[in-house]
């Protein structure tokens, strides 16, 4: 049981312990970054279900999915991601979404992250590329990561709505960046995006498709 307590934005808790060999959960692919391996500790990402939702402890950059997980036309994907201490590193974690030939070199994907300094990031990879769709932004409504009793983790609920034309990411239901629909990919597999050497609870990934307006 993944059992918190709020303390301000900061959630005590004690601190799972990732195996260094874990099991990947049934259904799900880790693809790290060709270019992150040495981030970290080398091409090691543990990822474990663990109630409620994962574990992620990250050494290279990767992203994490199961590809029946999908959204097409208009679609809201939610997650609760819970940041332990990053040390002194501001690296984003987050989600992917329009995911596409995701295990060959012609992968394709738009990701929306945030980071312990209460910024947010919507980029696109294709193949071993990115494009940044919109840089780095800071927003009141996103959590900064601020040191609390020991095991303590800091609450980010992040959600990223296609609809008509326009993709937006909110953070505590607030909208924090946005985009035309033109820019990035949205129609195809979504997952977890988490960057090199953090680790992470993921609470809940959920998709649900929206009604035109």
């Amino acid at each position: 049981m993944f059992a918190v307590l709020l303390v301000g934005p900061v959630l005590a808790q004690a601190r799972p312990a990732a195996p260094a060999r874990a099991t990947v959960p049934a259904g799900w692919v880790v693809r790290p970054d060709a270019d992150a391996m040495g981030h970290g500790d080398g091409a090691t990402v543990s990822f474990v279900a663990m109630q409620p939702g994962w574990h992620v402890t990250t050494g290279p950059a990767a992203i994490l999915y199961d590809s029946t997980r999908r959204a097409t036309g208009n679609w809201r994907l939610e997650a609760v991601i819970h940041l332990f201490d990053p040390g002194a590193r501001a690296e984003g974690f987050g989600v992917f979404f329009g995911g596409a030939n995701l295990a060959s070199p012609t992968q394709r994907y738009a990701y929306a992250l945030v980071r312990r300094d209460g910024r947010a990031l919507l980029k696109v990879r294709e193949g071993e590329t990115t494009r940044t769709v919109r840089e780095w932004a800071a927003n009141a409504a996103i959590p900064q990561w601020k040191p609390g009793p020991k095991g303590a983790s800091v609450r980010y609920p992040l959600v990223v709505e296609a609809r008509g034309d326009r993709v937006t990411v909110l953070v505590n239901n607030v909208s924090v960046l946005d985009a035309p629909r033109r820019e990035l990919p949205t129609d195809g597999i979504v997952g977890l995006r988490i960057n090199h050497a953090l680790n992470v609870h993921v609470e809940t990934l959920t998709v649900t498709p929206l009604a035109a307006r």
